[in-house]
Formats: structure tokens, sequence, C-alpha cells
């Protein structure tokens, strides 16, 4: 296959790509949309359009799509695969790739389960559970995409902890959702933990945003990565509510901040320790650090400092200083 980047969409109906062609329906830039920072999507867009062209299923006849996903509308051509097409105004489409991938989204498995035949209560996104991940019936749990709530498999081992806790040892846990880090496996990469800009002020919070730029860091600079920034989201009190993360490695990065949101670390401990040169996750200190630059280096601070070396005098004698 001869394509740059290939985005992820999560539950996307239907998107098929062919090497560099890529059909897509408004639920794919949708998806994208919803990414945490608007310009960290609008950067994304821009970076997997390079090179692929996107055409949206809007404008393929429908009879002509349900034949390509039925697979009738698709040749084999021995070294590669050929599909036919047709747009609304009955014209032939005909479009060649080494490989043909679709995607069809995740619902999930219950309907062979008998859960109507006991009165569990479910609907189509998956089946009914409290904070607890109990169902209706509190004997019965629920965990993972079943239930409908985050699909994700880091969020189906967290609310498997929770049953083992609350179903056999009875120690009563609520599921929290606050710290649940999230990545889309774009490229470049992101990932999110926490609120971010909007979703803290819609709450009221009068947050302050910090950002660093991957381009400043001195790892992504050797390895060719340019595009990128971290965003720390820090409220009233100055503490950190969140982050969001595009550029290299953002799903690898996100894993300092869940131990610094999740154990209530100090800004200060992160921006104090020793991270190792030269490393990607240099950015995380950095971005820490730039919110205690600007104290640093006050004025206040700098009239303090020239009178505290005012009263204690010259380091050496002036006429030595002089030389």
């Amino acid at each position: 296959m001869n394509f740059k980047q290939l985005g992820h969409t999560g539950t996307l109906v239907s998107e098929l790509c062919l090497g560099t062609m890529t059909f897509g329906g408004k639920g794919f830039w949708e998806a994208i949309g919803r990414m945490p920072q608007k310009e960290a999507s609008e950067m994304v867009k821009k970076a997997i359009e390079n090179g692929i062209n996107f055409i949206d299923t809007a404008n393929i006849y429908s009879e002509g799509l349900s034949e390509l996903l039925l697979g009738k509308a698709v040749k084999d051509l021995g070294r590669g695969k050929e599909v036919t097409l047709k747009d609304p105004d009955g014209r032939t489409v005909r479009l060649k790739a080494e490989t043909l991938l679709v995607a069809v989204g995740r619902t999930p498995n219950t309907s062979a389960m008998g859960l109507e035949d006991i009165g569990v209560k479910s609907d189509r996104t998956g089946i009914t559970v409290d904070n607890r991940l109990r169902t209706n019936h509190k004997h019965i749990y629920a965990a993972g995409d079943v239930s409908g709530g985050f699909l994700f498999t880091h969020a189906a081992g967290y609310e498997g902890g929770m049953i083992v806790s609350n179903a056999i040892f009875h120690l009563p846990r609520k599921t929290d959702y606050t710290y649940l880090p999230w990545c889309t496996y774009t490229d470049p990469e992101l990932s999110s933990i926490g609120m971010n800009e909007k979703t803290a002020r819609a709450a009221g919070i009068d947050c302050s945003v910090w950002v660093e730029a991957f381009k400043d860091n001195d790892r992504s600079l050797a390895e060719g990565e340019r595009i990128g920034r971290i965003k720390m989201i820090l409220d009233e009190k100055e503490k950190p509510i969140g982050v969001q993360i595009m550029g290299p490695h953002a799903g690898d990065l996100l894993g300092e901040w869940v131990a610094i949101l999740n154990g209530k670390v100090k800004l200060s401990t992160l921006a104090a320790a020793i991270h190792p040169y030269p490393t990607i996750g240099e950015i995380n200190k950095k971005v820490a650090g730039s919110y205690f630059s600007p104290k640093i280096f006050s004025e206040k601070v700098q009239r303090g400092l020239k009178f505290f070396f005012h009263l204690k005098g010259r380091a050496c004698a002036e006429d030595a200083c002089s030389e």
C-alpha cells in the first residue's frame, strides 16, 4: 500500500480506503472535529489529506454503494483491486488500488444472550448499568463495550476491576471517568486526559492555558517531527485539570499525566523532576516549567535579587573586577 497516513475513525459507519483513495461520509470529519482542540483537529485533517483523496459517500449513488459494501462492485485484478461506482448522475467511476479496506463500526453483541427473557434492560448502545456497573438486576454486572460507555480496552480493564471489587469483595466502588485517558491513532497522534479549554470554561472554571511546541524539543527536531504541541489546562488555583497532546508519541507522553492527575502531584514536582535528555518526554517538564518561568523572572523577583546582592557587596574587589 502507498498511503501516507490513515486516520483511525472509531465508530465510523463505513469508510473505504483504496491505497491513496479514501471514501468516507461526513462521519469521518465529524469524528476528527470532536477532538478536544479545534486547531489540533484542523492540523490533523490537513496532515491526513496530504497525499490522500477523500470522496464523500454522499456523492456515490446509493445502489452502487450497497453493491460496493456487498463486494459486488469489487474486481480482483490479481495484484490489485478495481472498484466500479456510479455517481448520482449515473456516470461510471473506476478506481484501482493495491488493497481495499472497509470499516463498519461496532455494535454490542448481546442478541443471543437472552437478556430480554430475564428482563435485563438494554438499548441500541448496550446494556444499561449504574455507576457501580450493575444492571437493573443488582446481582448482574456489565463491563466494557457491551455497556455502551467508553469503547476503550483500558476502560474495560478499569471496569473489570471495579466489578471484582463490588461483586466479589463487596467493597462498594463507583466509577469515575474524570481522568480517563484517550488516544486517537492518527498521524500526527492525539491524546487527552481531563478537561480541555472548552469544557473547563463551560463548567465555569476560570482556567489558564499553557502551550509548548514539539518544534522546540531537541529529540523531536532530531527525528524530523516538527508538527504538534502540548496544552496544559490549569484551574483558578493553578492546579492541572487537563492535558491535550498532538504530536509524536502523544499516547505514550500522556502516561506521566495519568500519574500526575490521579496522584494529585504538584506541578512544581514535575517541573523540578530530572527528565533524561534528549527525549520527547522532556516536553512534559518544559510545559510545567513555562508556568513557573514568569514568576521566577518577574520584576518583583529581579528587584529582590538586586537588593540582596547590593547588600552582599561585590564578589571581588573593585580594582580586581575592573581588570
